[in-house]
């Protein structure tokens, strides 16, 4: 990348002379931050853009382009998002190639607090995210078999992208790496969880919409008034609890989680109401919450052998999988898939 590259694929930031630098922790794409140097022609002009490019990890782009992650990612900005009423950094530019390579030009959000997955969600961000994700599911309602939005589809299973095949192979991974950090109570519940997949797998009655995916504080950037939704490379199919589940879930420690949990449920259901959905219960949203208390545990063991491992994503995923057991446990989780 330098100043012929940004001036070609978006003529209006020709001029500006750049200095790249990494910026964030993503694993399945590398990102990066674009300095703009304007000389006298500054004048109100973006100073930083940020460009988001397939991963240079070999394992991460190969995941990547069996699950189309990075064609996701870059349709959503350009179909899905003008609709999506969720708000989303905005894209300058945008290219994908039959390689499987891509860039995202966008803005740079850089004045904003970025999430953390490891502190959590902190005070006042989980209604801001309750709000966003009853607004994006409620955008496409009922849209599961919109012949538009097919190129979304992942095949009939409640959580996109993981088959019990996927996870099961994920999960005898994990265990092995990660043996003597997972305390037993956790392991029999994944053991259990493992010999239940297929009810797990099993879509739900509820009509689908279009789901986030990763809905957690990586991926979420907070302003005044604002909370801007990032990384839609897993975007999908399915069902909307799924994202509201997997953000309470894992966006907190237990005990804050358990005094939090159903007001931001209230929050999320008077919101997607009110965003005119009409066919969705109350009840409704509890039982579809816990079924999707798992929804972690399979993101933190099945990115954790997917995708390039570090030192960061290692704690992140024990951290995931510390949380989302327990949440599991507080839902009896195992007790409703015995019952299907």
């Amino acid at each position: 990348m330098d100043g012929r590259w940004l001036a070609a694929v978006a003529p209006e930031f020709a001029g500006a002379k750049i200095a790249v630098s990494p910026v964030g922790a993503g694993q399945l794409a590398d990102t990066f931050r674009l300095s703009l140097d304007w000389g006298i022609m500054q004048d109100g002009r973006p100073s930083s853009l940020v460009c988001k490019l397939a991963s240079s990890d070999a394992s991460s782009r190969e995941i990547s382009a069996h699950w189309r992650l990075y064609e996701r990612e870059v349709r959503f900005y350009r179909e899905l998002a003008p609709t999506a009423r969720i708000d989303t950094p905005h894209v300058h530019a945008s290219g994908l190639a039959e390689d499987g390579s891509f860039f995202l030009l966008m803005e740079d959000l850089n004045e904003a607090t970025p999430g953390n997955q490891l502190s959590g969600l902190q005070a006042g961000q989980a209604p801001s995210a309750m709000r966003e994700a009853a607004r994006l599911h409620a955008a496409f309602w009922s849209k599961g078999d919109d012949p538009a939005l097919s190129w979304l589809e992942t095949g009939r299973i409640a959580q996109a992208f993981y088959s019990p095949e996927v996870f099961n192979t994920a999960w005898q991974g994990f265990r092995d790496r990660y043996q003597g950090m997972v305390p037993d109570s956790q392991l029999r519940l994944c053991d259990t969880f493992a010999d239940l997949y297929e009810a797990y797998a099993r879509p739900l009655s509820t009509p689908r919409c279009l789901v986030h995916n990763d809905f957690r504080p990586d991926n979420m950037m907070f302003a005044a008034n604002r909370l801007t939704v990032l990384d839609w490379q897993s975007v999908a199919l399915g069902f909307n609890a799924l994202d509201v589940a997997y953000a309470i879930g894992g966006g907190f420690e237990p005990d804050e989680r358990r005094s939090e949990e159903q007001a931001l449920l209230d929050l999320y259901h008077a919101t997607l109401i009110a965003e005119g959905v009409d066919d969705y219960s109350r009840d409704q949203l509890d039982e579809d919450y816990r079924h999707f208390c798992f929804a972690g545990i399979v993101v933190s063991v099945c990115a954790a052998m997917l995708v390039k491992r570090t030192e960061r994503g290692d704690r992140m995923f024990l951290t995931m999988l510390d949380r989302h057991a327990q949440h599991a446990a507080d839902c009896d989780g195992i007790g409703l898939l015995r019952a299907r």
